[in-house]
């Protein structure tokens, strides 16, 4: 009891204090309309910020769930535009139509993923997915991001996880093209920058440029996957090729839903391929 009298003697100037604040803002309050009014307001406006900032917090919290659920409608859509076309196509409606459509992507599915794990900064990056074998996810199936931009194809899968070799490995390497002039080359990392990747073995006829966009090309992927812009280019030293340094499109640190594109003819032409080679 002593103490609790010696606490009370400590404080109660402080306590006294904050009553007479509490008395006296009851009573401006109270005084007239105006001030009720005034005080109203400056709560509402404090009330209204504090709740904007909880549902920011909210909203941001919400955001990766937000990506898979519109990672896995582009994946759906992808997939009705290309059986649109494929229909359109085998209705044969008349030849401008199926001219049209003749080297269309209606034989390619999208696997909404997300990246579990992943590595930049050394020679032979990769990348984990959260899809595997169950999900339908098989060795060299293309991986892009929900903007149309490559980053790599998968090399290894188990029942639910898929390994992807990105671009930034330096044992990468797939096809591509010039889309202004559609000259082909082949894209492969130096190991140096992960913003950049080489275009080799480009026609001295390609004329190439900066700024020019170059897209896959591959029997993995479908047309119109960017793989980046020319930024600088010179010719070989036997002045027989052009090597241009590409800016790739997609940010590979930032990685976080993707899709991985199935090519269902892929088999038949890995087996067509095989019968050349033997």
């Amino acid at each position: 009891m002593h103490r609790l009298v010696e606490f009370i003697k400590r404080i109660y100037v402080l306590v006294v204090f904050l009553l007479l604040e509490v008395g006296a803002l009851w009573s401006y309050a109270t005084s007239s309309s105006y001030a009720e009014a005034k005080i109203l307001s400056r709560t509402t406006a404090v009330g209204g910020a504090v709740s904007g900032v909880i549902t920011d917090v909210g909203h941001f919290f919400s955001l990766p769930e937000v990506n898979r659920r519109l990672t896995a409608r582009v994946a759906e859509l992808n997939e009705e535009l290309e059986s649109a076309e494929a229909l359109l196509y085998a209705s044969g409606l008349d030849t401008t139509a199926m001219a049209m459509f003749e080297d269309s992507n209606h034989h390619f599915r999208y696997h909404p993923a997300r990246v579990v794990s992943m590595t930049t900064n050394r020679k032979k990056n990769i990348i984990v997915l959260d899809r595997g074998t169950i999900d339908g996810v098989a060795r060299d199936m293309g991986v892009i991001t929900p903007d149309n931009e490559l980053v790599g194809y998968v090399v290894s899968c188990s029942e639910h996880y898929a390994v992807v070799m990105p671009m930034l490995n330096i044992d990468f390497s797939t096809g591509g093209r010039i889309v202004e002039n559609d000259h082909v080359c082949v894209i492969r990392w130096t190991g140096e920058s992960r913003f950049e990747v080489e275009a080799v073995e480009l026609s001295i006829y390609s004329e190439p440029k900066r700024g020019m966009e170059v897209e896959v090309r591959s029997e993995r992927l479908p047309s119109g996957i960017t793989v980046g812009t020319i930024e600088e280019y010179e010719l070989n030293s036997a002045k027989s090729a052009y090597t241009a340094t590409l800016r790739i499109a997609a940010d590979m640190a930032t990685l976080d839903n993707v899709l991985i594109v199935e090519n269902t003819h892929y088999g038949e032409i890995e087996e067509l391929i095989k019968q050349v080679e033997n």
